[in-house]
């Protein structure tokens, strides 16, 4: 039996748009594998793993962790090529707009004049909406507020008017979706693009060490995500919901169901070179890369295992 250690960061990286390892482990895909996962999060690390799940993988604490794409292209440029993206799992932005009501006939231009309310106060994410706004021509023309820490406030603040839309992970919109408090109303999946939002990420010395595992591991991931392309999210919901303990289930199965229509988890666990550059290119112009200094997919990407 071959083992790897999996830190995912603390407790809030265990999202579910992050599923597809929950899922292979639950269907036994691991185990037929002949692979023993061993999940960890930062908290039990200590010291050594402070400022997230990056370190404890560059302190070889951790085998591998999940995240974005964007924080190996950010290392490579300050550190060099030590991490490698191995398989991937969110093949596109993962955030929503949700209002007061439901808008059917929704488009990004229907935020002219309107005030968004951005809950999570997340970087990427922020300078990715702007990105987006301003391909759109909109940039100047939205009022986009920053969440004030509490979510339910900024919830409430949507529901009653105070502001008009909400800009947030499904992942924490769905419960207030599932209760009726808010409605969803765009994915920016499509309108941003195929890009490869997070992946599995390792050292590339230990990639090569245990070349055997990681390719276990990306079959795995590999035959998990072709099972929830062809399962509806109750049934996905059900064989997850154990790894999400304090997580309701319509709201899981809201969530799920939403990730799903709009195409967010990865097709296989291929990387593509060509969503990887428009990703970095992405990067480059909303200011997280430093746009003279290229990144390379093919020292930063590797396809342990993929078919």
């Amino acid at each position: 039996m071959q083992t790897l250690i999996f830190n995912q960061g603390d407790t809030s990286e265990s999202r579910i748009y992050y599923c597809a390892h929950y899922l292979a482990d639950s269907l036994g895909l691991f185990a037929a594998e002949q692979l023993q996962v061993t999940f960890t999060t930062s908290a039990s690390g200590g010291h050594t793993v402070q400022g997230g799940q990056v370190p404890a993988v560059l302190s070889r604490q951790a085998d591998l962790t999940l995240g974005g794409p964007m924080v190996v292209m950010k290392h490579y440029q300050q550190h060099g090529a030590e991490l490698q993206c191995f398989c991937a799992s969110v093949a596109a932005n993962p955030w929503f707009l949700a209002a007061a009501k439901a808008q059917p006939d929704f488009q990004l231009s229907d935020l002219r004049g309107k005030r968004v309310l951005d809950v999570g106060n997340v970087g990427t994410a922020t300078l990715t909406f702007r990105w987006l706004l301003a391909q759109h021509g909109l940039l100047d023309q939205v009022e986009l507020i920053a969440g004030s820490g509490d979510q339910a406030r900024d919830f409430a603040a949507v529901s009653s008017g105070e502001a008009d839309y909400a800009l947030h992970a499904m992942h924490m919109l769905a419960p207030a979706i599932a209760a009726g408090q808010l409605s969803s109303i765009s994915s920016l999946a499509s309108l941003c693009g195929k890009v490869p939002w997070s992946a599995y990420i390792a050292r590339a010395d230990v990639l090569t060490e245990k070349a055997a595992a990681f390719a276990a591991f990306s079959r795995a991931i590999e035959q998990a995500l072709a099972w929830i392309a062809t399962h509806d999210a109750e049934t996905l919901a059900a064989s997850v919901q154990h790894y999400y303990p304090d997580y309701p289930l319509d709201a899981l199965i809201t969530g799920l169901a939403a990730y799903q229509q709009a195409h967010v988890f990865a097709p296989n666990g291929l990387i593509p070179a060509d969503e990887f550059n428009h990703f970095s290119q992405l990067l480059g112009d909303i200011g997280w890369l430093d746009p003279s200094q290229p990144v390379p997919y093919r020292a930063l990407v590797t396809q342990a295992g993929a078919e």
